[in-house]
């Protein structure tokens, strides 16, 4: 059961959620034009629904499909103020979703604490973007690699049924000589 996120803050637009409470159900506006979206996030996958061409579609990816946790810095247009927005960064940036989006954060060490606590409770790598969109990752991986769940290996439909690679040096038994054995049947009647 997910629990419902308390906006505390003043304005409609502050958005703070805590990465220690997974799984969380929220509402907020994504970057399509069909506006609020109800959103439920779990550590493993994530569900969005939204309206989309006059029904409500109800959409569901896991977290490794997404490709961090970003941070934003921009300047507030209406009050010119720094806005701090920490999102989980998608391929497809209408999937893209809010995890915390405030004027007033706090000093820097809140901002960076909320960012790696999100990506450390969804095992995601950390994301800057910058003021002309660019995207880099705030620490470089060891070899540029993702660090992810072995996949199971399939076996090949044409080599199901031969034997494995380390019984194929052995010789295959023959049956030799077997014993005959004749018994009378014994079957007990009234």
């Amino acid at each position: 059961m997910g629990r419902t996120a308390a906006n505390t803050n003043a304005t409609q637009r502050d958005l703070r959620l805590d990465p220690f409470s997974l799984p969380v159900r929220y509402s907020a506006i994504l970057s399509h034009p069909n506006g609020v979206a109800a959103i439920v996030l779990g550590r493993d996958h994530v569900t969005v629904k939204r309206p989309l061409g006059g029904i409500d579609a109800t959409l569901s990816c896991p977290i490794r499909a997404f490709r961090g946790v970003a941070v934003r810095m921009t300047v507030d247009a209406v009050s010119d103020r720094l806005r701090t927005e920490i999102e989980l960064m998608h391929p497809d940036s209408a999937m893209s979703l809010p995890l915390a989006s405030v004027e007033d954060l706090g000093d820097g060490e809140d901002v960076a604490a909320d960012w790696q606590a999100w990506g450390k409770a969804l095992g995601l790598p950390l994301l800057i973007i910058e003021t002309d969109g660019t995207v880099r990752e705030a620490m470089p991986r060891l070899g540029g690699l993702d660090i992810q769940a072995p996949r199971a290996r399939r076996m090949v439909a044409s080599m199901k049924r031969r034997r494995p690679r380390f019984l194929k040096r052995r010789k295959i038994g023959s049956k030799g000589e077997t014993a005959r054995v004749e018994v009378n049947e014994i079957i007990a009647r009234d």
